[in-house]
């Protein structure tokens, strides 16, 4: 999905400059140059960036009609690539689809070893073709769109502020395209956030949901196996979760809160547990909670 986000926004860049080179026309001016700072804000935890132009070099023919009729060409540009598809068709849902799919698969695989009554009498088709299973799919697709709808207009946002100054303050339309293309490379950078945690979110949610499933339809005694990716870079209280276990409230509690569903690697599987809610596979326990420990001793050292 990140390459094709990167080709999304390549092909974007190529528009712009098109319709810029042709509709941003005017004439070189060689006094009254002054330096002009553009500020953009980012995402909330980061800080604002400024830019720094040359401005009053250029003046520009183009009138106010014009400018906003350049401002919803590129929109049509941005929702053309960021929004291809449209409605149940958006280009993003078919990689959504796919994980809640291997999701569901690795839900299915799990609880199959662990469980021979589940085995027995679940198939992995009937999981995909269920009235259940099919409305998280659509529940999926609004909310992707709704990301990607975001994406765009905010892009929309800061290239309309980038132009209408470069307008409006005479910047010549070679800096002005450079500032675009780096606002770009902002946008894209926060779409791959986006779709990790889109994708990702969707394999979760889909080993949550046969984790709560199979307690209704199987009586199963179920709950979630936290699997940190034990990284470099993982958070404490993220690795601190491994091997352990939690109940699917639980989890989605955990994920609503304090940013941890953004740039996570962890995951969770589905667990057979007795009457006092330890994990029948105890020797599978034991593994997770020495890698744990491995991993605190290694932050330590």
């Amino acid at each position: 999905m990140a390459r094709d986000i990167e080709e999304r926004y390549y092909q974007i860049k190529l528009r712009l400059r098109e319709l810029l080179d042709r509709v941003l026309v005017g004439r070189e001016t060689q006094g009254n140059s002054h330096s002009w700072h553009l500020l953009f804000n980012n995402d909330a935890d980061e800080p604002a960036t400024l830019y720094q132009v040359n401005a009053g070099t250029f003046i520009y023919d183009m009138s106010a009609q014009q400018l906003a009729d350049l401002l919803e060409v590129i929109q049509t540009i941005l929702d053309d690539y960021l929004l291809a598809g449209n409605g149940q068709d958006i280009w993003a849902l078919q990689y959504i689809a796919a994980e809640y799919e291997r999701g569901t698969l690795g839900a299915y695989t799990n609880l199959s070893v662990q469980s021979p009554a589940y085995a027995s009498q679940t198939t992995l088709s009937t999981l995909l073709s269920s009235p259940a299973y099919q409305n998280q799919i659509a529940s999926a697709y609004v909310s992707t769109h709704s990301d990607w709808k975001g994406i765009s207009d905010a892009a929309r946002a800061d290239l309309a502020n980038i132009v209408a100054d470069a307008v409006g303050r005479g910047v010549n339309p070679r800096e002005t395209m450079k500032v675009i293309s780096k606002r770009l490379d902002v946008s894209m950078s926060r779409a791959k956030t986006i779709a990790q945690t889109e994708q990702v979110g969707a394999l979760r949610e889909a080993q949550w949901n046969e984790t709560s499933w199979v307690q209704d339809r199987l009586g199963l005694r179920t709950k979630l196996l936290h699997l940190s990716a034990l990284k470099p870079t993982t958070r404490s209280w993220h690795a601190s979760r491994h091997g352990k276990l939690y109940t699917v409230e639980e989890v989605r509690e955990w994920y609503s809160k304090d940013g941890n569903r953004f740039n996570c690697y962890c995951s969770q599987i589905p667990a057979i547990v007795d009457e006092k809610d330890n994990v029948v596979n105890i020797g599978l326990a034991e593994r997770l909670a020495k890698e744990r420990d491995a991993w605190k001793n290694q932050e330590a050292a």
